[in-house]
């Protein structure tokens, strides 16, 4: 009996596995996810978790504009410009101005108190940009920054460093 209840219980735990891993190869996306520390000024060490997302194309085609807000209110927007492209392993510099006149940059919006930050200097790496899995229309971008921003008057400057992941957008 101890034998049956053995092989009965390992067999199970087997197809719960088999289960599990065609699972992850169907959908390998892990989820939209944006996290960025945010120092000095009015953030004073302030980390940011993303609420909501909303990543568009431009109309050129050539422009990507991803905005994010947290559930404070918080929003963070990055303009990257055809510079380079989008493709993974693309770096961005901030102020770097396209063919087309379009600026790479970051703004950063404090509701409380009231402060607006633009980037000064930095870069963003996109370390990844593929076609979704299950809908061709769409790709997913995924990036890592380090950023110095200050208020338009300059007499305010933060850093801000972190990534995203797995952002979706229509191609």
């Amino acid at each position: 009996m101890k034998n049956r209840n053995f092989f009965c219980i390992l067999f199970f735990s087997m197809i719960m596995l088999s289960c599990s891993s065609d699972d992850s190869n169907n959908d390998p996306i892990e989820g939209p996810g944006f996290n960025a520390t945010i120092s000095g000024g009015t953030f004073s060490n302030y980390s940011f978790k993303l609420g909501a997302y909303e990543a568009v194309k431009g109309s050129n085609g050539n422009t990507l504009r991803i905005t994010m807000a947290d559930k404070n209110g918080k929003q963070i927007t990055l303009f990257l410009n055809s510079s380079g492209g989008f493709d993974k392993g693309t770096v961005k510099q901030m102020g770097d101005v396209d063919s087309d006149k379009f600026r790479t940059y970051v703004e950063i919006k404090n509701n409380e108190p009231s402060a607006q930050y633009f980037s000064q200097s930095g870069t963003l790496k996109i370390t990844n940009n593929r076609e979704h899995p299950s809908n061709s229309q769409k790709s997913v971008i995924s990036g890592e920054f380090k950023i110095v921003a200050s208020t338009t008057d300059g007499t305010i400057s933060i850093t801000m460093k972190g990534s995203f992941n797995d952002l979706e957008y229509v191609k």
